[in-house]
């Protein structure tokens, strides 16, 4: 039994029950577990990938936790818990987040204000600005990459969340010579030099997705429905897109929108200096909380269906698994991954269709 990340000496026997979301390499599933540190019993998310994919990646899965590791000390990530492997799957589990992530506000046709979005934009930043000093660049972040929660306690302000980092890259971050080489990510959301495998990728590919999730926010709706579409503009056959101009936000909303959504990733401002944006500083601390809390009490009123915890039985880790016992029987067919930590669980639900540049199965 190999420890992928956290040692685990006494691995758990996931009971897998309730499956939460799924994509194009594993199955995320909900698991109430109490370990002997615990006082009460907890939620998480576990996702579990097939080690039977034609030419396993499991250096790819070390990165992707070595990353998850490295920023989950963090407010502005998800949560890493534990991760490890059997003879069958690699397990990454994470915090539950039961709202789950940013699509389901569209799903249930939740209007974001551009005062809302500041506050998610700005929790963002302060993610991509850590993300980027430890050297690690997303090169997925999207909707369904951003998870919302909302904490228990005082305060009861609305926590943004980034997650999912099956594509996350380290570069060093003495050598600014180094660049991200593979295309990557979501169609929607990426970056024009994706496209151009002749040109270097910096992390600044996060800030065009921010600019994309900035304007599926407000409009309801994506910026850009094809890789044609973002390569007429990164030539400049297409102005700064016209529906821009229409989506009624402020001067200064617009100059952000304007400059994060820069075709050249030369003139596209770090995350650092997008937090040092008028947008940004025109609002103060107090408003900046009002309009939080604010949105935890909105968004606490979409319903999650997520089963009762006192319904499971939990996966007591209080004794050592014995080597000697026979495998779990897990499905022997791979099963698609899931991006999201969080949401209703369900019995069935498709892959998601959303068409990637390249196979996470790259050896970037």
């Amino acid at each position: 039994m190999e420890s992928y990340g956290a040692p685990v000496k006494e691995p758990p026997a996931w009971k897998l029950q309730y499956k939460i979301g799924s994509g194009s390499f594993g199955t995320v599933f909900l698991e109430k577990v109490q370990t002997r540190t615990m006082a009460h019993a907890e939620l998480w998310a576990v996702k579990r990938i097939s080690r039977t994919i034609p030419n396993f990646p499991a250096k790819r899965y070390k990165d992707e936790i070595k990353n998850f590791q490295a920023l989950s000390a963090y407010p502005w990530f998800v949560k890493f818990n534990i991760s490890y492997e059997d003879a069958h799957n690699v397990y990454i589990a994470m915090e539950y987040i039961p709202i789950g992530d940013m699509t389901k506000t569209f799903d249930k046709g939740y209007k974001w204000k551009e005062s809302d979005t500041k506050v998610v934009i700005e929790q963002l930043l302060q993610g991509l600005v850590v993300m980027h000093k430890e050297g690690i660049t997303h090169r997925d972040l999207k909707p369904e990459n951003i998870f919302l929660c909302l904490p228990d306690g005082e305060g009861r302000t609305l926590r943004v969340k980034i997650g999912d980092f099956g594509t996350s890259k380290r570069i060093p971050i003495s050598n600014s010579s180094t660049y991200l080489k593979t295309a990557t990510g979501t169609e929607s959301y990426m970056a024009p030099e994706m496209d151009d495998t002749s040109k270097p990728k910096t992390n600044r590919v996060d800030i065009w997705s921010l600019g994309c999730v900035l304007y599926r926010m407000v409009a309801g709706r994506n910026l850009f429905s094809g890789r044609n579409e973002v390569f007429r503009y990164s030539i400049r056959e297409a102005s700064p897109p016209q529906v821009i101009e229409k989506l009624g936000l402020s001067v200064a909303g617009l100059n952000f929108l304007r400059d994060v959504l820069q075709a050249d990733q030369k003139d596209r401002p770090s995350a650092e200096v997008c937090l040092k944006m008028a947008w940004i500083t025109n609002m103060s601390p107090e408003s900046m909380y009002s309009i939080s809390r604010d949105l935890y009490n909105r968004l606490a009123k979409i319903k999650n269906e997520a089963p009762d915890i006192d319904s499971f039985i939990y996966t007591a880790r209080s004794q050592v698994v014995n080597p000697s016992a026979p495998e779990r029987g897990f499905p022997s067919s791979p099963a698609p991954m899931s991006n999201s930590v969080g949401g209703t669980p369900e019995t069935t639900k498709t892959s998601d269709t959303t068409s990637t540049m390249t196979s996470r199965l790259a050896t970037d």
